[in-house]
């Protein structure tokens, strides 16, 4: 995985998702907290799609809520560190940029990202 092929637009969500790890005092980054991210966006691309998909942003929302709610929250020196991406999160963006590569793009976009977490079936965040 290369960010250097990441828009500055994509890099902002995974800042965002990084703020998201941090405000919660989790030490790693998880496609969760992308997903909290992308549903987070003023600009409203990732539930607009879920809206024209026939699903309910609004639930989505809730169950990643649960779903971040769930990991361990981490205080003490441990929680000053910046959070680094988890494996699947890196699994995650990797196969983002090879979707990106199939389809002759040069960069990945956020679309990207969210048809990377749609195909994860096997994150929690690729089953909401």
């Amino acid at each position: 995985m290369n960010l250097e092929k990441f828009t500055d637009r994509a890099k902002g969500f995974l800042q965002s998702a990084q703020t998201v790890a941090i405000r919660m005092n989790h030490q790693r980054i998880s496609p969760d907290h992308i997903l909290k991210a992308l549903l987070e966006d003023s600009e409203g691309m990732a539930a607009g799609l879920i809206q024209r998909a026939g699903g309910n942003p609004q639930l989505a929302v809730q169950e990643v809520d649960k779903a971040l709610a769930k990991i361990p929250a981490v205080s003490g020196s441990g929680a000053q560190q910046s959070p680094g991406l988890d494996n699947d999160a890196v699994r995650l963006l990797d196969q983002a940029e090879q979707i990106a590569q199939k389809s002759g793009d040069s960069f990945v976009t956020v679309e990207r990202m969210l048809v990377a977490l749609a195909l994860a079936t096997t994150t929690p965040a690729g089953q909401r």
